[in-house]
Formats: C-alpha cells, sequence, structure tokens
C-alpha cells in the first residue's frame, strides 16, 4: 500500500501542468486577437485633416495718370478748367435752383496745396501795404490791404463769383468767361449781383508774396462766409506819375490780373501758359524775367502808354484766384529808357512803404517807383 503512493502525487502534477498550458494558450491567443483588432482600428482610422490656403486674386486698379509737372508755387495751368469741379453752396440751396458749373484745372501743387486750406485758422501777417506799418484800428493788416487809408490810395473790394449778395449759388456757366467778358469793358454794375465785402481795404502797392489764398479771405473779413477760390479784388485809384512819358507796366499772378488805365486794358499778366488769358491783346510777347515762382513762371509785360504829370489817369487793377490753394501777385512798373536787368524792376507804389519779402524763388533788389494818388 505504502509502495505506490508516489502515483495520485505526479498525476496532480500532471494536471496542473496541462490546465496551466490552456491557461497559456489561451492568454497568447487573446493578446493575439486584440492585437489584430487594435491594429485593424488603428489602421482605419482618418488621417488629420490638412490644410491649403490659396490666394486670391485682387484686380488692381488702373494707375492714376500722372499729373503736369509743377514748380514754384504752382504748376501748369493753361486754361483753369478741371473736369467738373462741383463747389457746394455756402448756405442750403433755396426756393431758386441756380447751377454753377464753373471750374478750373487743378495742377499738381494746387492739388497739394488744397491742404494749405487748413491753414485758415491762422491769422494773417503783418503787411508793407499799411500806412501805420501792418495794422489797422480794426487789428488787421495783410499784403492785400489795411482797414484804414485815404483816397490816394488803392481802394479794394473783394467779390465772390460763386455767390450772390443774398448768398444764392451764382449762375456763371464758366468763370473764366465771364472775367474775359468783363473785362472787355469793366461794366462794374455787373459785380453788383455778386456778394462782395463789407469792407474796404485800402493798398498803396500790389505785391502778396505766394501765400494761401484764404489769406484773402481773413484780409477782408470774410473767410467765415467766402470759400477761398474763385474770388476777385479790385482796386482802384487815380495814379499820375512824377515824370511824363511812355511806361508799362509788368507783372504776376496766380492766378488772375489784369491792369486797366484810362479804359484800356494794358496789362493781363495771369496764369495762362496760352496766349489765350483775359485780354491776349494786354500783353506783349516779350521776356521780362522770371517771376516769384521761378524761371519757369516768367513775368508778363503790358504795353507801352503815354502818362502825363499834370494829368490824373483812372486805374484799375483786377487781381483773383481760380481754384484754390495758393495765390500771389506783383505788380511792376518801367519807364521807357530804363534799363533795369530782366525780373528787376520798381514795384509801382502810391506810397512809399516797405515790399515783403519774395524771395523764396525771385531775386531783385526791391526798387519802387512812386506814383501819385489823388482822390476819386
Amino acid at each position: 500500500m505504502h509502495a505506490n503512493s508516489p502515483a495520485p502525487r505526479r498525476q496532480k502534477w500532471h494536471e496542473r501542468i496541462v490546465r496551466s498550458g490552456f491557461f497559456l494558450g489561451a492568454l497568447l491567443f487573446h493578446l493575439i486577437l486584440f492585437l489584430l483588432v487594435a491594429t485593424v482600428v488603428i489602421w482605419k482610422t482618418p488621417p488629420p485633416p490638412t490644410y491649403e490656403f490659396r490666394g486670391v486674386a485682387v484686380k488692381l486698379p488702373p494707375p492714376v495718370p500722372p499729373l503736369p509737372p509743377s514748380s514754384g508755387a504752382a504748376a501748369s495751368n493753361p486754361q483753369f478748367e478741371p473736369d467738373s469741379v462741383v463747389v457746394p453752396n455756402v448756405t442750403p440751396p433755396s426756393m431758386i435752383t441756380a447751377v454753377d458749373s464753373s471750374a478750373f484745372k487743378v495742377d499738381a501743387s494746387k492739388m497739394m496745396d488744397q491742404a494749405l486750406s487748413h491753414m485758415s485758422q491762422q491769422a494773417p501777417q503783418g503787411s508793407g501795404l499799411s500806412t501805420g506799418g501792418g495794422n489797422g484800428p480794426s487789428g488787421l493788416g495783410s499784403e492785400y490791404g489795411t482797414d484804414t487809408g485815404s483816397g490816394t490810395q488803392f481802394r479794394a473790394h473783394l467779390y465772390d463769383l460763386k455767390q450772390t449778395q443774398d448768398n444764392r449759388p451764382t449762375r456763371i456757366p464758366n468763370a473764366v468767361t465771364f472775367l474775359q467778358a468783363f473785362v472787355k469793358k469793366w461794366d462794374m454794375s455787373i459785380l453788383d449781383d455778386f456778394y462782395r465785402s463789407p469792407v474796404t481795404l485800402y493798398a498803396t502797392q500790389i505785391c502778396t508774396p505766394v501765400t494761401a489764398s484764404v489769406m484773402a479771405t481773413q484780409a477782408f473779413h470774410v473767410d467765415g462766409v467766402v470759400k477761398p477760390l474763385r474770388w476777385i479784388v479790385i482796386y482802384r485809384a487815380k495814379v499820375t506819375p512824377v515824370e511824363s512819358g511812355k511806361y508799362r507796366f509788368i507783372g504776376f499772378a496766380d492766378d488772375f490780373m489784369v491792369v486797366r488805365i484810362d479804359k484800356q486794358n494794358v496789362l493781363d499778366a495771369s496764369l495762362f501758359e496760352t496766349n489765350e488769358g483775359l485780354d491776349p491783346l494786354a500783353k506783349v510777347n516779350e521776356d521780362v524775367g522770371p517771376s516769384p515762382e521761378g524761371p519757369q513762371r516768367p513775368l508778363k509785360c503790358g504795353l507801352w502808354i503815354d502818362m502825363d504829370a499834370a494829368t490824373p489817369m483812372d486805374m484799375q487793377v483786377l487781381i483773383g484766384e481760380g481754384p484754390g490753394g495758393l495765390s500771389g501777385f506783383l505788380l511792376m512798373v518801367q519807364k521807357e529808357g530804363d534799363n533795369s536787368p530782366k525780373g528787376d524792376y520798381p514795384v509801382f507804389q502810391l506810397q512809399d512803404t516797405p515790399i515783403p519779402d519774395l524771395s523764396e524763388h525771385f531775386t531783385f533788389s526791391k526798387k519802387k517807383m512812386l506814383f501819385h494818388g489823388s482822390d476819386q
């Protein structure tokens, strides 16, 4: 009995080993199955999205045509006629509809110097035109004139070509055409329809450096009523030379200047690149030197006329601004026999007064020629 006892013990171990083999086989089977399933799941998972950025075609506008070259304070401005510039009314439109299609060609420097209209907040500077040195009793003095003076000086008013006396838009179809017609007869009654500055300025000379055109409306106390474009100023006086002889006027304007002596236009110094001007018969094609805007803007000379020291003559000078921006004016005079260098002519004066600084583009000796002024 005792000799056969080990057999059952070996059988138990054998059974344990067999069961362990089944367990390991099952474990290995499930492990392989798990790996196969995991591989299938991972393989079928969609790849992460990719993003593709593509440029958007943008159609650029055509390039802006180049502006005409400019130099000095104003550039080429042959006819002052741009393509349909609409000028806003000063006051709300009334029951009467008026169309003002007057317009001017705006040159490069004028385009640039439209920003100078913001200089309207600046006070006008002192002037050599003042009989008292610079400021009148009301505190205003400028190169366009002063508030006080006498009948022996120029008397001046500013007219707004954009509005009537009651602040309605004017019916002028074309401002240049209007001025060309006006200087043929100088019928002052025509200007009665336009807004006129309430103050009269007095001046002894017409010598205004190239500055913002708003300086003119400020000088006449109308900068809150008149926009600084398409305005004119008319100076009037009776004058006689100190010596009898032949004289001619020489001038520069940005934009308009016409001088009239005893019902005859004797100078058109308006800023036109052609022979059109406001009165082509009142200027002579002669090189008389550069203007305050440089050699590319020559001075313009007028007709020789006889002037008698004993005979007062009516003198009228029209100056004006077209599209706005910058304005400048200079009136000189030459007596026959005076061999002044080109560009260095005496400034026309009705009283010995200082000459403003014009040296930025213009060099001359600041000579003066005094005429007598008399009450009109």
